[in-house]
């Protein structure tokens, strides 16, 4: 048997309880639990909140506007106005030559003489210009006796702003009034094409009084003119010598042209007028010739052809006209040639012209 026996019976039950039984919760609270409740916050706002804004401004702004701020272009011309103000004061000034609504029409000499000179000339004049009126009707006589299709040279080039073809056409213009002045007065004779950008002087088939640059003399001869005359010449107020022979410019001579105060010379034979002559021609005071031979004139000799004082040369043979030849013209003390044949006149001629 053991030696030595347990001294007490074993139990159910351990000698002393567990230190700490177990429950459900930790056996200690946090060490450290935070001291105030959480927020939605941080502790402190941010310093500067955020804006719509920079912060500051740009370091260097601008100290001051640009100097020239966009405007509208330049005008095309140097005449101290915009274009649309140009145009404006142009079409007042030439809407005392010309029917406002002839300047307005671009199919009418006068219409494409205005465009011309508002928005293609390079010549650029100003309506304030005194010549500006003289450039303007010279385009309008250009576009009246169908300038385009001359055969003398002197056309307009295509291109009116291309100084090669502007060059080129002046190389290609040889005519030139032949500036025979009987007054012995200076004038300049131009040999440029028409429209181009000199002064409308320097163009072919015309002249110019040296000391003003008026026009005096504008003289062609088989040189393609067809078209009409244009009533815009009675303006040239120093015109003296309107010479246009053997062309096809026809229609009726305006009964303006009575108002040339210096005219001197008309000579439109071999051409294709018709009508009448305007008894407001005989007006002309200091008319010497009056040549008006093969064309298609009608009507009669008016009687007031004698008050035409200093009047030495009358052509109106081959022409249309009827009647007997008035009495009158034996009055004209200057006259040395007066031809009639090949008309349809009738009568006898009067003993003051024999």
């Amino acid at each position: 048997p053991p030696t030595n026996p347990p001294t007490d019976p074993p139990t159910n039950l351990p000698t002393a309880p567990p230190t700490n039984p177990p429950t459900n919760l930790p056996t200690a609270p946090p060490t450290n639990p935070p001291t105030d409740p959480p927020t939605e916050l941080p502790t402190a706002p941010p310093t500067n909140p955020p804006t719509n804004l920079p912060t500051a401004p740009p370091t260097n702004p601008p100290t001051a506007p640009p100097t020239n701020p966009p405007t509208e272009p330049l005008p095309r011309c140097p005449c101290g106005q915009t274009d649309a103000s140009r145009e404006a004061d142009a079409f007042a000034v030439l809407s005392t030559v010309s029917d406002p609504a002839l300047l307005l029409d671009e199919t009418t000499p006068q219409g494409r003489s205005f465009e011309w000179i508002i928005d293609i000339d390079e010549f650029c004049g100003c309506p304030a210009d005194p010549k500006f009126v003289q450039r303007y009707i010279m385009g309008v006589f250009y576009y009246s006796t169908e300038g385009d299709s001359w055969n003398n040279g002197c056309q307009a080039p295509v291109d009116l702003t291309d100084p090669v073809a502007i060059a080129a056409a002046n190389n290609d213009c040889t005519i030139e009034a032949d500036g025979l002045d009987i007054f012995g007065l200076e004038t300049f004779r131009g040999t440029d094409a028409w429209l181009t950008p000199s002064y409308e002087c320097f163009w072919g088939g015309v002249a110019c009084r040296n000391s003003t640059l008026c026009m005096d003399r504008i003289e062609f001869e088989s040189d393609g003119l067809a078209g009409t005359m244009p009533l815009e010449l009675q303006n040239l107020t120093d015109l003296r010598f309107i010479i246009l022979e053997e062309g096809a410019t026809g229609g009726t001579i305006p009964s303006e042209y009575g108002t040339f105060p210096r005219l001197h010379i008309l000579d439109l034979n071999f051409n294709s007028f018709t009508g009448s002559v305007p008894v407001e021609l005989y007006n002309t005071p200091f008319l010497l010739q009056l040549d008006l031979n093969s064309n298609f004139f009608t009507g009669t000799i008016a009687t007031e052809i004698g008050s035409v004082q200093f009047l030495q040369f009358v052509q109106f043979e081959d022409n249309q006209f009827s009647g007997t030849v008035p009495s009158e013209v034996g009055s004209l003390a200057s006259l040395q040639v007066f031809e009639v044949f090949g008309n349809q006149m009738s009568g006898t001629m009067p003993q003051e012209v024999c």
